[in-house]
């Protein structure tokens, strides 16, 4: 059964950590969409001469080392859409032929929202000229919101489509709810079913959901220091109601991961609290310590790690590599720093969901004879 779960993550250390810990059963039912962030202020990029071209080529040589010869999609949305690195190339065909150099079966994404910048389009259509694999459409708020408008919605949708020669049956698409933060679940299912009854006659090969349910800051999750709390995942919620609603169109899961589009989280901040985010059916579970300048710093880990263990929730050290950590941390074998926590709650995280996603399909199919066989025709689409 192919539960294929389409997460959304920074490509960054933190990442790239869970993923390489990540189990290879697990991994098989991953295609991620690689986010490329801004340079980091790093003092090897800071003394380079062209730093977005070293930061691209290091990127890129990294998800290789972890992705060669698997689909990964990739994406520069914090980006200006005119971005080019220091020869003067297009940020998005470099890093493009970045990984196809070292051997990650690319997929593009086309932003819906920057569509509209000339040299934006140019770089997709260099791309397009002679990529013979699938495509994505990544549509974000701007597609929400001109979804109220279906005429101009479709007639952009039709460019995107008509200038890149895409065929829909070989292209994927992402409806990214971004932070769901402000939003109740009702609203979620009425913004996705506007946006998807314009888009489900195109015939697209598969779709997937995106969002983040986790707020910008620990404190708006938790709002005590020392103290644990769920934090409801509107997106798998959203994801289950659209399955059930739309049961024959491939509709897959997709997330942020444990650190939302917008988060500053992994830049350097005395005030930062310590936390782990453990995520559990249809939740967040959220142990929060306090600020990690303050006694006993980073050994509040110890028994943030010991919550989780006691929660009544804790899968065990053997469920992924991520748990294994939380269990190592208990004995205080180490205390960790943001990244190294955040690629541990990641890990579990992707374990979690990929487990998650299979129970909720397998759940489904056998509610009938009809929908076993239904299930699995959708669940088979080749990516």
């Amino acid at each position: 059964m192919n539960t294929t779960y389409f997460p959304i993550l920074k490509a960054l250390g933190a990442e790239f950590t869970a993923l390489e810990n990540t189990k290879p059963g697990n991994a098989t039912n991953i295609i991620p969409l690689f986010e490329l962030p801004k340079v980091p202020d790093r003092k090897k990029y800071r003394e380079s001469s062209t730093p977005i071209t070293e930061f691209i080529d290091d990127t890129s040589e990294e998800i290789g080392r972890l992705w060669a010869g698997k689909y990964a999609m990739f994406d520069a949305y914090q980006w200006v859409p005119t971005a080019t690195n220091e020869h003067g190339e297009h940020v998005i065909p470099y890093t493009y032929h970045a990984l196809e150099f070292v051997g990650v079966q690319v997929v593009p994404v086309v932003g819906y929202d920057r569509w509209g910048v000339l040299e934006y389009q140019m770089a997709l259509r260099s791309i397009s000229r002679t990529h013979k694999g699938k495509f994505c459409i990544r549509l974000d708020h701007a597609a929400f919101e001109d979804s109220a408008e279906p005429d101009f919605f479709q007639e952009n949708l039709d460019e995107i489509i008509s200038e890149l020669e895409l065929d829909p049956a070989n292209c994927h698409v992402i409806l990214d709810f971004e932070d769901v933060t402000p939003f109740g679940a009702i609203d979620l299912l009425d913004r996705f079913e506007t946006l998807f009854n314009l888009i489900s006659g195109y015939r697209f090969m598969s779709y997937s959901l995106a969002g983040c349910s986790l707020p910008k800051t620990i404190n708006e999750a938790v709002k005590k220091p020392n103290t644990c709390g769920p934090v409801l995942r509107k997106e798998m919620l959203l994801w289950r109601s659209a399955r059930q609603r739309f049961p024959r169109m491939p509709i897959f899961f997709g997330d942020y991961g444990v650190r939302g589009p917008n988060t500053n989280e992994g830049v350097r901040n005395k005030h930062t609290n310590g936390k782990i985010r453990y995520t559990i059916d249809k939740e967040y579970y959220v142990a929060r310590g306090q600020s990690l300048s303050k006694p006993p710093k980073g050994e509040q880990m110890w028994e943030l790690a010991q919550k989780i263990i006691d929660s009544g929730h804790y899968l065990g050290d053997q469920f992924s590599w991520g748990d294994s950590e939380i269990l190592r941390c208990s004995k205080k074998k180490f205390k960790g720093i943001a990244w190294q926590w955040i690629a541990i709650d990641t890990n579990h995280h992707l374990a979690y969901v990929v487990a998650e996603i299979s129970e909720f399909e397998r759940i489904t199919a056998a509610g009938s004879r009809e929908d076993a066989s239904m299930s699995d025709a959708i669940l088979k689409v080749e990516f």
